[in-house]
């Protein structure tokens, strides 16, 4: 039985074309997604870096990170449903709304808060137990807040979704993962040496920094998301031609 509680498109996207695509689906709509992340970010950030910021005297432009994993878990995990709303829109076809949008993440936040914490301690304690278990966890857990966001969490485990969507597909999830996170951190570090160059460090820019940051992140958000998409409809395709022949 489908318990997923947003229309889900297919997708046939592989490879170098899947992220391609999520690099052009992430730029096409940088502006939505950046208008998010500010409506979401700003207010927490600029509180966090007002009582908490400590200028970096290395002059590399980098986020306080006392506060970062606290903010992240607390306040900033609704904006992952939201974009994955909007952006599962446009990759439909259909006409993306932005309050919805928004209005979805607000739905999703308390259990994005439940399973990005519970995602963060059984990676945590498999690498502290041995590493390979831990990386292997990672893998596991890679697509869970996608799932989350899509899936009525009150009648499905997401964490044995997002295992079953992995079985058989741990490399390829690597290099998504590896180059959906590195697309994002390329352009973070670019940003850190602009806004070193050109701006003196305050809690300010610290929280035009941080937001710009998150921003970026997205672009790992929109990988994830087309590759759920991908494999989802490779399972679809494989139960249908299962029926087939077993009629």
């Amino acid at each position: 039985m489908n318990h997923m509680q947003l229309t889900v498109p297919e997708y046939r996207r592989k490879g170098f074309s899947l992220l391609g695509h999520a690099f052009a689906l992430f730029f096409k709509n940088s502006w939505p997604i950046l208008l998010i992340v500010a409506i979401v970010s700003i207010p927490i950030e600029a509180i966090k870096n007002y009582y908490f910021f400590e200028p970096d005297h290395s002059g590399i432009f980098f986020p306080d990170g006392k506060m970062d994993t606290i903010v992240d878990l607390l306040f900033l995990s609704s904006i992952t449903p939201m974009v994955v709303h909007y952006i599962l829109g446009r990759v439909a076809g259909a006409e993306s709304s932005f309050k919805q949008s928004l209005l979805w993440g607000l739905k999703k936040w308390p259990r994005m808060i439940v399973y990005n914490f519970l995602q963060g301690a059984v990676i945590l304690a498999g690498i502290f137990v041995f590493v390979v278990p831990g990386v292997l966890f990672a893998v596991w857990l890679l697509l869970l807040p996608i799932v989350v966001a899509l899936f009525d969490t009150s009648r499905v485990n997401p964490m044995t979704i997002s295992r079953e969507f992995a079985r058989k597909r741990y490399f390829k999830f690597i290099g998504y993962g590896l180059a959906g996170y590195a697309m994002a951190i390329v352009f973070v570090i670019i940003q850190g040496i602009i806004f070193t160059l050109l701006v003196s460090q305050s809690w300010i820019t610290a929280t035009i920094f941080d937001m710009f940051f998150n921003w970026f992140f997205q672009l790992a958000t929109v990988v994830l998301l087309l590759v759920f998409l991908q494999v989802n409809t490779e399972r679809v395709s494989q139960e249908q031609e299962a029926i087939k022949q077993a009629l």
